[in-house]
């Protein structure tokens, strides 16, 4: 019933209705469907291989070099000198069993159970789940490992959080006998840990080595254990690459001396604990000097911190250690330097000139990473990092918009990642403990979003900040629902505050609807979006699209406003251009500008006069302002938030004379609204019947609830505004 016995080396098995027959060249170990542990037995001719049998309480795994089956229990198993026949009763053989070739021969082996991970054990050993082992007594020899199958919840082992790189530029280790193809990062970061001073073995886990990534069940089974495998690690290995411009060592030093500077303003009783900001240092303070901030800027420019799957791997850690070139720091080290700096004004000179890639990692930290409330985690080892996750605003923050939202500025490269790469988050899950969505490698990116969208605004509970994410290129506007936002499409800070942010904005006086979203025979672009809110104005102009370079957008803002305004005064365009700019806000602490104008003024001329190069009719007017201003403003504050709010947004104005700065998508003819439940108004398009949403704004003059408090609503009148 199948294979040739007089063959030399295995056959692949034959599976006929009711059992599946395998035919082996000599003779096995002995295999017993009760036992309940594994026996092993070489087959060495013609061609070294392996043959292995797990037997547990879930079924029976077979393997034998390249191949592997998997039974469920309840299958009998009969064995003899030559052959090991599986019979099922009936056809239970035939709808269980599953078949696994692997493409460069027995370096794999398969899960035997939906909770098994792999690691590498190598000497030094490296183990991931399967497991690895490294030989670290000769750290420029072959790197030679085995891989193993354990219980995730037996399992003991460190994971490699590092970027892939390139896959056509690889290096060769040795995995089970077998010469394997890795890419020069993943090797670099084994040398790196090979060359660690530990004694023994090290037990590794990477994804590379570890999912067989041309097995696709296998491959959505262990990205839903992410979390679990990053989580129960002992540690976090982060490998950002070789220090090639030697600035790993100068960059660590500097976090450290900062680090050292702020940490003596933590304060801890059995009462309470508190912060304590330190006076600002002296201007000669070796960590102000300019020179050393190059160092900084190369460390935030390691593509590692702009990655979208490492943002789950350190948040779920224990702790977590970075390694750049030969040198290393702490995760929460590093981290706790990076707040210091986002919280500090004095750092601002210094953040305008070498921190413009610094804020991805302090929205990681706000957003994610301090809101997975792990009691075991890098988050409790520095002081200050032990306070912020302790605010109180941390459990407002802990919703799943926002680690979508900071998620959303990294870059992945599969876009439903945006989706699953955070489903190991706590606000991941219902209150009923239920999985806010689960992965399904087989839906539809649109259908995924619409999804997410959809219980996203269930859980607002009429709030509307989700809204507020949507960010529309080129035809997007046109190619689904134009209220979803698409995750994967990089989008510039939002205006609207996320949950546990405060920020004076009310446009709607917190007016409220309860949203119903029908999806339509399951097809995304059918849902409609329905709301009530109220029209008030046209765009009757606008500018270009502004460019990320502030002094660029601000010149190309100004000489625009100046343009498109000339009927007002110069002095009104300067004065409600200076608030547009940077969305009326002032401090820290998202107050409004305005409440200190005088001071936000100062702030304004001062910038435009040092940083950019004006008409000469904008600049004599400047200098007219300035003259009569009685304090010098901090222009270097007004530039920080022009790179925040200007970038890929349009200057406008309305018909009714009103200008804000609006989305990059906006044109004349599109409408401005408030819609209840949003604190913020939006740019829409009238499509048909409905209307497609362009995007949310700023418009000097409504923030505060101006158009909803004007008159009663009942003279006004509420419309019910679909989106399409």
């Amino acid at each position: 019933m199948g294979a040739d016995n007089n063959k030399s080396a295995f056959s692949k098995p034959v599976i006929e209705n009711t059992h599946i027959l395998f035919h082996f060249p000599t003779e096995i170990g002995d295999i017993s469907a009760t036992s309940s542990t594994s026996a092993a037995a070489a087959i060495r001719e013609p061609i070294i291989c392996h043959a292995y049998a797990l037997v547990g309480t879930q079924g029976l795994l077979l393997g034998f070099g390249p191949c592997g089956l998997w039974f469920p229990k309840d299958i009998a198993v009969r064995h003899g000198k030559a052959r090991v026949e599986i019979f099922g009763r009936g056809s239970e053989a035939r709808g269980t069993a599953r078949h696994y070739q692997r493409d460069w021969r027995g370096v794999y082996l398969i899960l035997a159970h939906h909770d098994s991970i792999k690691f590498i054990v190598a000497a030094i050993t490296i183990a991931l789940s399967e497991e690895l082992r490294l030989d670290a007594t000769d750290a420029n020899s072959t790197i030679v490992c085995t891989l193993q199958t354990v219980l995730l919840d037996d399992a003991i082992y460190e994971a490699i959080s590092y970027v892939w790189g390139d896959p056509k530029h690889t290096r060769q280790i040795l995995c089970n006998g077998y010469l394997l193809d890795v890419t020069v990062s993943l090797y670099g970061a084994l040398q790196r840990l090979r060359r660690l001073p530990e004694i023994g073995h090290r037990n590794l886990w990477t994804d590379a080595i570890c999912i067989d990534q041309s097995n696709t069940v296998e491959r959505s089974s262990q990205v839903s254990m992410m979390a679990s495998i990053y989580e129960r690690a002992t540690a976090v290995h982060v490998w950002l690459g070789e220090d090639v411009q030697g600035h790993a060592q100068s960059a660590f030093e500097l976090i450290e001396e900062i680090n050292d500077y702020h940490d003596d303003g933590y304060r801890s009783d059995e009462e309470s604990v508190s912060y304590v900001w330190p006076d600002p240092p002296p201007s000669d303070q070796s960590f102000l000097d300019p020179r050393r901030w190059k160092h900084l800027q190369a460390l935030s420019q390691m593509p590692w911190f702009n990655r979208l799957c490492v943002l789950q791997e350190v948040g779920v850690a224990r702790t977590v250690d970075v390694h750049w070139g030969k040198s290393g720091i702490k995760f929460s080290n590093l981290t706790a330097c990076f707040v210091y700096i986002d919280r500090c004004p004095y750092f601002l000179p210094l953040v305008s000139e070498y921190g413009g890639d610094f804020y991805n990692i302090i929205d990681a930290w706000d957003l994610i990473w301090c809101t997975y409330q792990s009691k075991r985690s890098w988050t409790n080892e520095r002081p200050y990092l032990r306070f912020s996750v302790n605010h109180p605003d941390i459990q407002q923050r802990q919703q799943f918009i926002n680690v979508l939202w900071a998620g959303a500025r990294f870059t992945a490269s599969v876009p439903h990642d945006y989706i699953y790469a955070f489903l190991g988050h706590p606000s991941a899950r219902g209150p009923d403990g239920v999985d806010f969505v689960k992965v399904d490698d087989s839906k539809s990116l649109n259908d995924l979003y619409l999804d997410v969208a959809e219980k996203l605004l269930a859980q607002a509970h009429g709030d509307l900040t989700l809204l507020s994410i949507v960010y529309h290129t080129g035809n997007s506007l046109s190619t689904g629902p134009s209220w979803v936002p698409q995750w994967h499409q990089s989008s510039p800070c939002i205006i609207a505050p996320l949950p546990g942010q405060h920020v004076w904005y009310n446009a709607s006086l917190s007016e409220s609807t309860e949203s119903k979203i029908p999806v339509m025979a399951g097809l995304a672009e059918g849902a409609r979006l329905y709301t009530r809110g109220i029209t008030f104005d046209t765009v009757s102009t606008c500018s270009a699209a502004l460019e990320r370079s502030p002094n660029a957008a601000l010149n190309h803002t100004v000489e625009a406003a100046w343009s498109l305004f000339q009927p007002l005064s110069s002095t009104e365009v300067l004065d409600a251009l200076s608030l547009v700019l940077i969305w009326g806000l002032g401090g820290y602490t998202g107050s409004a500008a305005e409440d200190d104008f005088q001071k936000h003024k100062t702030s304004f001329v001062s910038y435009c006069l040092a940083e950019t190069t004006l008409d000469p009719a904008i600049k004599s007017e400047m200098i007219r302002i300035q003259e009569g201003l009685s304090e010098e403003g901090n222009g270097v504050a007004y530039k920080v938030r022009v790179r925040e709010c200007c970038p890929e947004r349009k200057v406008f104005k309305t018909a009714s004379g009103r200008f804000g700065l609006g989305p990059s998508a906006m044109r004349p003819g599109d409408i401005c609204c408030i819609l209840f439940g949003a604190r913020v108004p939006f740019v829409i398009r009238r499509c048909d019947q409905a209307f497609k949403l362009v995007g949310e704004c700023y418009i000097h003059g409504v923030m505060r609830g101006e158009i909803v408090a004007e008159e009663p609503l009942q003279k006004r009148g509420v419309e019910e505004i679909v989106f399409t």
